[in-house]
């Protein structure tokens, strides 16, 4: 069984994510919650693997864009990854689980790495982006100019398209694919390491709770203010999650929870952000 040390490292965080944003619209209106932007890594079988890569802050014109509406606490990947004591030269692959700018932006860090990402994915971005009349609607979610990164990537024959789920992409480490729910082809995935699952779904559940529900409000609560495409799609890809971890929620890591510091080791590093010690 192959084994995999698994940490999640924030990149920056939100103080007042609005709480209608992570669930329905029609739960905890008008109120707010920490809301924290991160990457995973997986160190293990001989490769450095990031699921996600983190925010683009290399121009004065997207830091100021980040600091103006999240405040002045995000990091690039470079530093992010210094504080476990790598570098983005030691990034073997990146999974790009979908390219909100949140999830694909970071790319411009890496100019060596593998990237994995789904092709329906990127043509699906590309699509809207050439539309006049659709981009305007989604331009909180992508922004468009990262595509060019991964064009880039192409050219230089670092790019990996996927078609639909894999197995063993790397040695225990599969892809699986929800089409048309938060994104066109988001992947989530599934990390075998010992005798243990984990899921790392992306954006797919923006906290646990859009799994357990919660005792006020029982059952799904699908996050759907980002999203592409229909509910029922998000649903089903609960249902697929649930099943993957015999539902253990423990076991399923999405990006945005603020609710992490409750459930794994962490530590603040020398930026103030936080590192979780999901695996050992």
């Amino acid at each position: 069984m192959p084994h995999y040390k698994i940490q999640m490292l924030d990149v920056g965080y939100v103080e007042t994510f609005p709480a209608d944003f992570a669930f329905d619209g029609a739960y905890r209106p008008g109120e707010f919650f920490y809301s924290p932007f991160c990457f995973t890594l997986l160190r293990g079988e001989g490769k450095n693997i990031l699921i996600d890569c983190g925010i683009n802050f290399q121009t004065p014109e997207r830091q100021a864009s980040y600091d103006a509406a999240f405040g002045k606490n995000g990091r690039p990947a470079d530093e992010v990854l210094a504080t476990v004591g790598l570098k983005p030269k030691d990034i073997d692959a990146i999974i790009v689980t979908h390219c909100h700018w949140d999830h694909l932006s970071g790319l411009v860090y890496f100019p060596d790495s593998k990237v994995y990402v789904q092709k329906e994915e990127v043509d699906g971005w590309t699509k809207i982006a050439a539309n006049p009349k659709y981009a305007p609607a989604f331009s909180a979610q992508t922004v468009y100019s990262d595509l060019k990164v991964i064009e880039q990537a192409e050219k230089e024959g670092r790019v990996v398209y996927l078609d639909g789920d894999a197995d063993d992409l790397f040695p225990g480490v599969h892809v699986r694919v929800s089409k048309f729910g938060h994104s066109f082809a988001h992947k989530i995935i599934l990390v075998d390491t010992d005798d243990k699952r984990f899921v790392v779904v992306g954006d797919i559940c923006n906290r646990r709770e859009n799994l357990t529900g919660t005792k006020e409000r029982p059952g799904y609560m699908p996050n759907l203010k980002f999203a592409v495409g229909s509910v029922l799609h998000s649903l089903h890809a609960y249902d697929r999650i649930l099943e993957w971890v015999d539902n253990d929620v423990s076991r399923v890591l999405p990006t945005h929870d603020g609710e992490r510091e409750n459930c794994y080791p962490c530590k603040k590093s020398e930026l103030g952000l936080n590192i979780f010690n999901i695996y050992d």
